[in-house]
């Protein structure tokens, strides 16, 4: 039986308008019934919800949504057809990133069947050097998968495995999620790991699974629990 003892009633802290969740949802993100903006369903008895946690702010790296002013940036990193050695899509061209933005734009956290992009910026100089993609998978909005592109010129340098982890924290301390999950080609070692170091877990192999480039190729899955997450954040690298 469904009662009002069952919904947290508060305000979108957004548009302002009165909302209602079930109590379940308490800590996580959902999207406001009203603006369709994301936010998180307050667990501490606040009249207002919470924003979602973006941007991300690391010792080097602002993690952040696209902004307008990015196409110069996202098209030298995505015309560079080395880039895509590993990956299913193929290269844009101006047209291409600027229609990319445009629809990114109306993209939010919870938007079904979506994927979020986040722009990785140097917090020196203010370049985008890469980005990330988060997707839910499922309507319980508890796990994601996510993706990572790199500007070649920056690789090699700790800025993805800087910008992994700070995705992970924000996934399991700012969203409080079950579950995150990513995959690369069996080929690219250095994807790999970047994965493994990150903490996340080889889950498995599926061989020859995707016809890319004009071949069959292999995909390897990883993923992390928020339980392991705090297990390990608890007990750091001596």
């Amino acid at each position: 039986m469904i009662t009002e003892e069952s919904f947290l009633d508060f305000k979108c802290p957004y548009c302002g308008d009165p909302v209602a969740f079930p109590k379940e949802s308490a800590g996580f993100a959902q999207a406001c019934p009203n603006c369709t903006e994301s936010l998180i369903v307050p667990d501490d008895g606040s009249d207002v919800g919470g924003e979602i946690p973006l941007p991300i702010t690391t010792s080097r790296l602002i993690i952040r949504r696209f902004a307008a002013h990015d196409w110069k940036d996202l098209l030298e990193l995505m015309s560079d057809e080395e880039f895509f050695r590993y990956q299913d899509s193929v290269p844009l061209d101006e047209d291409g990133v600027l229609h990319w933005l445009e629809s990114d734009a109306h993209v939010k956290l919870t938007t079904p069947d979506q994927t979020l992009y986040l722009g990785i910026e140097t917090r020196e100089g203010g370049k985008l050097i890469g980005y990330m993609g988060v997707n839910f998978p499922d309507s319980h909005r508890l796990q994601v998968t996510f993706s990572i592109g790199l500007n070649r010129q920056f690789q090699r340098q700790g800025f993805a495995h800087e910008a992994v982890v700070a995705l992970l924290t924000f996934c399991f301390e700012g969203l409080r999620l079950h579950r995150v999950a990513g995959w690369c080609d069996s080929r690219n070692t250095a994807a790999c790991r970047l994965l493994e170091k990150a903490g996340l877990r080889r889950e498995g192999e599926f061989l020859r699974s995707r016809w890319s480039h004009g071949e069959w190729s292999s995909s390897i899955w990883y993923a992390i629990l928020g339980e392991d997450y705090r297990k390990a954040d608890s007990n750091p690298p001596q």
